[in-house]
């Protein structure tokens, strides 16, 4: 019993040493995988689209009633702009990418761990003594 427990608190200080020596990317967050550019921009974009439509859409809502004739209004009574906007998502929407949402993150390869400053020391020392090759 007094082996086990020995053999338990050798492994406990090994985990807290791996600990000690890798961390989650910072790139990706430790998920390994990142969004691509093109998809980023896309969906900025998106929002920036949903923001103008709900901004129309207010001001819409809170303006004096319109006496008809003076204001020209679009189809149904709203304003042109709403016809632009939803032009323009729909626009937006055709223009996906055709790339992958999410690639493997370039900071850490894909397996969503870097080493800290003490893993950084300790695969020098490594390899120093021949026992690891830099990349």
């Amino acid at each position: 019993m007094d082996r086990d427990r020995r053999a338990d608190d050798a492994a406990d200080h090994l985990i807290r040493l791996l600990e000690t020596l890798e961390c989650d990317c910072d790139g990706c967050g430790g998920t390994g995988r990142t969004l691509n550019a093109q998809w980023r921009e896309w969906q900025q974009r998106g929002t920036e689209l949903v923001a103008v439509a709900h901004a129309a859409r207010r001001a819409h809502e809170l303006r004096p009633a319109q006496v008809t004739g003076i204001v020209p209004d679009g189809i149904g009574g709203e304003p042109a702009i709403f016809a632009v906007v939803e032009r323009a998502i729909a626009d937006h929407m055709r223009a996906r990418p055709a790339e992958p949402e999410e690639t493997a993150c370039e900071a850490c390869g894909g397996t969503g761990r870097q080493l800290t400053h003490a893993g950084h020391l300790f695969t020098d020392l490594l390899a120093r003594h021949g026992f690891v090759r830099k990349r």
